[in-house]
């Protein structure tokens, strides 16, 4: 019998993005839509474009997932601290209280076998996730995303001026939007620094674990981080994959 590909989605809480693969890869990434823009009516026409797939979907934002299962039915897994396929562990007292996108992250890194880790998620928020030395889930850090800085520095400031973040290579500010770009920048980059090396600390050994990096925020994180760092950009629904074959694929 021909396997069914399957349709990956991951609900942050800004944006939804969704792709498909096959039961062994690779990722397409296929599109993506404001989170507060997933209605009942937009989640049935995803469902009937690809109802011939298995739907793994990761969700942080509870009031849509009613949607999916309404619009997917039994086609559809969706990820939690119980799920059945995660093939983790926990030293974590309420592995449910974990984000459903954190725990797919951390399914890809151990499916890999690359523990001890820790994963830097750069979305709305900047959620740090550890695997200690055994492979399992142990604890990590929420922090405010890059994004999430400058709408509170702008929010609570009236008279700065509008800004967007981008790369810059000059932090001599010699203009305001120049100077709030530069200082949220560097906080951020500043503040994913301490934090890793404190939760370094905090796992045994001398040898720092290797830091993999996702989300849209990450490439501003390249090249500023010590130790051995991986970019994945994949890393949620390379996760989900690993769950959705876990669950649907024959064991031969």
């Amino acid at each position: 019998m021909p396997q069914l590909p399957f349709l990956l989605i991951d609900a942050g809480s800004t944006y939804l993005k969704w792709a498909t693969a096959s039961p062994r890869g690779p990722v397409r990434v296929r599109g993506e839509i404001a989170t507060k823009d997933t209605t009942l009516a937009w989640t049935n026409s995803l469902a009937k474009k690809y109802s011939g797939h298995h739907t793994i979907l990761a969700s942080v934002v509870p009031k849509i997932t009613p949607h999916f299962r309404r619009a997917f039915a039994k086609r559809l897994h969706v990820v939690n601290g119980a799920s059945p396929a995660l093939g983790l562990r926990f030293d974590y007292p309420k592995p449910g209280e974990i984000g459903a996108d954190r725990l797919a992250a951390a399914v890809a890194v151990h499916a890999w076998g690359l523990w001890p880790a820790m994963i830097v998620a750069c979305g709305t928020a900047t959620a740090f996730t550890v695997l200690d030395a055994e492979g399992k889930l142990c604890g990590g850090v929420i922090a405010p995303g890059l994004q999430t800085q400058l709408a509170a520095l702008l929010g609570a400031t009236a008279q700065l001026p509008a800004t967007k973040i981008r790369p810059t290579r000059r932090y001599l500010a010699r203009s305001t939007e120049e100077a709030i770009r530069a200082g949220v920048v560097l906080n951020f980059q500043g503040g994913v620094k301490e934090i890793l090396a404190r939760l370094s600390e905090s796992l045994p050994g001398n040898k720092p674990p290797p830091i993999f990096l996702t989300g849209g925020n990450a490439p501003y994180l390249q090249g500023v981080l010590p130790g051995p760092v991986k970019l994945r950009p994949l890393l949620v629904f390379e996760g989900l994959l690993i769950i959705g074959a876990r669950l649907f694929m024959p064991i031969p």
